[in-house]
C-alpha cells in the first residue's frame, strides 16, 4: 500500500481510484534533500492544495515513512495535468542564514549549536528538528569552523560533512517530532544481494583530483609574529614531508595544507603524514545500478538508503558489501524502480603491481617461446607450404573442369523446368477463366479447406478439431463442444493461457515470472 499525504490531508492512496495519480516516484540519497514527483490528472482532489514552499508532503509504504519534503513547484500541461516536484526536508536547511561565525569545539558541540540558531529562525514546527545520536568526532577532540561571511544553515553543515565526514540521518521520536542525528557509520545491511540477474549497469574510473608525494602543512597563526606553525622542529628541519615509495613511483608532486586549528607542531605532523597517506593514493570509484526486488516480492529484503548490500559477480571481480547511495523508485510501475550502490577503492598504483609484474613476465615468456618457434620451424613451413600449394593447384585445375560439366548440366535441367512452368501457367489460365465464365457456388480442398455460402471451414476427417471463419466472427470446436469464439459480443474461451501477462480492465496487470513467482499489478 502506498499513501501520500500534504499537511496530514490524503493526496494518494493505491487502494482509492479517485485519489488515482498518473506518475508517482521518490528519489533518495546519501546526505542529500532528494526528490519526489507526481503528476495529477484534472479534477483530482488534492488539486488545489498545494502552495509552493510551504506544503509538507510525506510518503508512505506500508505505514512506513520513505519520504518527507516541501513542495518546491508546481507545473500544468495544455491538457492540465499538475505535475508537483517536491524537495527533501534536509533542504529546509536552506531557509534559515548563519551570520559570521568562528567555532573552536568538539564537531558534535558545532552541530548542536548550528541546530540550536537553525531552529530559532525557524518558526514552523514542521520544518524544526531535535538533536540527536552524534558519534562523529575528530582526533583533536575539537575543530576550528569560520566564516567571515553570513551563509546558510545547509552551507555550514556541509562545511562539518567535508571536514569531519559522516552522514545526516533523520528519525522520528515517541512524539512525532523530526530528528537529525550526525552518525559516522551506518549500521544498517539488507540481506538481498546484487548479482548478475539483477544488476542493471557497473563502472570503475579513478577520480583523483589532487594526487601527492609531498605535503608542506601549516597551522594555526603566531598571535604575535603572524607567522604560521610548521614541522620544522620536529621534522629534523624540514618544513615539508615526502613519503619516498610515493616520489619514486610519481615524482616529486607537493601540496599546500593549512589547519587552522592545530597548534602543537607534533600535532601538525601527525595531521600532515594522515592526510600524505591518503592523498598521494589514486582512489578508485566503483558504481553500478541494481534493481531491488523487494517491490515484486515481498518476501525479499529490501534496501534503504546507507544499507550495506552484498555483491557478488565474479564476471567483474566483485564479491564485496557496497554501500546503497541512492535509490530512484517508481511506485506506479515498480520494473522501472533501481538503486545505485558506490564504494571506493584506494592503491597507490591503481592496480596489484605484483599481479601486472606476473602478467608482464608471462607474456614475455610467451613472446620469446614464440620467437624461439618460429626461428627454428620457418624453413620446414615454408617448404611444407609450396608443396601443398602445388599439389592444390594441381587439384583445382580438376576440379574446375568438373564444375563446368556440373553448371552446364544444371543449365539444362532449368530450361525444361521453364519449358514445364510455361505449360502450366497455361493450363492454369484456362482453368481460371472457365471458373469467372460458369461461376463457383462451393470449392473444397484435399488438405480438408472448404469455401462456401457458410465461409471458409477447415476440418479434416478423423480430427477432433473444427475451425469456421465468416464474416460474424471465428468459431473453434472440439468433437461439437465450444473451445473459442471471438464476435462482435467478445471473446469467449474454454481455456486461456496468457505467457507473460495478462491485463484486466484499465488498471490491473497479472504477470508470470521465470523465478516461479506471479504478481499483480496496479496500472
Amino acid at each position: 500500500m502506498i499513501q501520500i499525504t500534504a499537511d496530514g490531508k490524503l493526496v494518494y492512496d493505491s487502494r482509492l481510484d479517485e485519489y488515482a495519480l498518473m506518475v508517482l516516484t521518490t528519489t533518495t540519497a546519501l546526505n542529500k534533500g532528494g526528490t519526489a514527483v507526481f503528476t495529477m490528472p484534472p479534477g483530482h482532489p488534492a488539486y488545489m492544495d498545494l502552495i509552493e514552499y510551504k506544503t509538507i508532503v510525506e510518503v508512505f509504504r506500508d505505514s512506513g515513512l520513505v519520504f518527507r519534503g516541501r513542495v518546491l513547484y508546481l507545473e500544468d500541461s495544455a491538457s492540465n495535468e499538475r505535475t508537483v516536484t517536491c524537495e527533501g526536508e534536509l533542504c529546509f536547511f536552506h531557509d534559515a542564514i548563519h551570520r559570521p561565525y568562528l567555532y573552536q569545539m568538539a564537531p558534535g558541540e558545532i552541530f548542536q549549536a548550528v541546530l540550536e540558531v537553525y531552529n530559532q529562525q525557524v518558526a514552523e514546527a514542521q520544518k524544526q528538528f531535535k538533536l540527536g545520536q552524534v558519534t562523529v568526532t575528530d582526533p583533536n577532540a575539537y575543530i576550528r569552523l569560520e566564516s567571515e561571511n553570513a551563509e546558510s544553515t545547509l552551507d555550514v553543515l556541509n562545511k562539518l560533512l567535508e571536514r569531519c565526514g559522516g552522514y545526516f540521518v533523520f528519525s522520528t521520536d515517541e512524539d512525532g517530532g523530526r530528528v537529525i542525528s550526525w552518525m559516522r557509520e551506518l549500521t544498517g545491511y539488507s540481506k538481498q544481494e546484487i548479482t548478475l540477474e539483477n544488476m542493471l549497469n557497473f563502472s570503475r574510473a579513478g577520480i583523483n583530483t589532487s594526487i601527492a608525494t609531498a605535503v608542506l602543512p601549516y597551522g594555526a597563526k603566531d598571535e604575535e609574529t603572524g607567522q604560521r606553525l610548521t614541522v620544522s622542529s620536529v621534522n629534523e628541519g624540514q618544513d615539508f614531508i615526502v613519503d619516498e615509495e610515493a616520489r619514486q613511483l610519481r615524482g616529486f608532486i607537493c601540496r599546500t595544507v593549512v589547519w587552522d586549528d592545530v597548534t602543537l607542531p607534533e600535532n601538525l605532523l601527525l595531521k600532515a603524514k594522515q592526510w600524505l597517506a591518503e592523498n598521494k593514493m589514486i582512489v578508485t570509484s566503483i558504481s553500478l545500478t541494481a534493481m531491488d526486488l523487494s517491490v515484486m516480492d515481498k518476501s525479499v529484503d529490501s534496501f534503504r538508503v546507507g544499507d550495506s548490500i552484498p555483491v557478488r559477480i565474479p564476471a567483474y571481480g566483485l564479491d564485496d558489501r557496497f554501500r546503497l547511495t541512492e535509490k530512484t523508485e517508481d511506485w506506479l510501475n515498480p520494473s522501472g524502480s533501481q538503486i545505485t550502490l558506490g564504494k571506493e577503492v584506494q592503491s597507490l598504483t591503481g592496480a596489484d603491481v605484483a599481479g601486472d609484474n606476473a602478467a608482464s613476465s608471462e607474456l614475455q615468456q610467451v613472446a620469446e617461446s614464440i620467437k624461439k618457434d618460429y626461428e627454428i620451424g620457418i624453413s620446414n613451413a615454408v617448404t611444407e607450404s609450396r608443396t601443398e600449394l602445388e599439389s592444390l593447384i594441381n587439384q583445382t585445375s580438376e576440379e574446375i573442369t568438373l564444375e563446368v560439366s556440373r553448371i552446364e548440366s544444371q543449365q539444362e535441367e532449368l530450361r525444361q523446368a521453364q519449358t514445364k512452368l510455361e505449360q502450366d501457367a497455361s493450363s492454369i489460365t484456362i482453368s481460371v477463366k472457365e471458373i469467372q465464365e460458369n461461376g463457383v457456388s462451393r470449392v473444397e480442398t484435399e488438405n480438408g479447406y472448404t469455401f462456401d455460402a457458410r465461409g471458409m471451414k477447415i476440418s479434416k476427417s478423423g480430427e477432433e478439431m473444427e475451425n469456421l471463419l465468416d464474416n460474424t466472427g471465428m468459431y473453434v470446436t472440439r468433437s461439437e463442444e465450444e473451445i473459442l469464439t471471438a464476435n462482435n459480443q467478445g471473446v469467449r474461451a474454454l481455456n486461456l493461457t496468457a505467457r507473460q501477462y495478462l491485463i484486466v480492465g484499465k488498471h490491473a496487470r497479472f504477470e508470470d515470472y521465470t523465478e516461479g513467482r506471479t504478481a499483480c499489478f496496479w496500472i
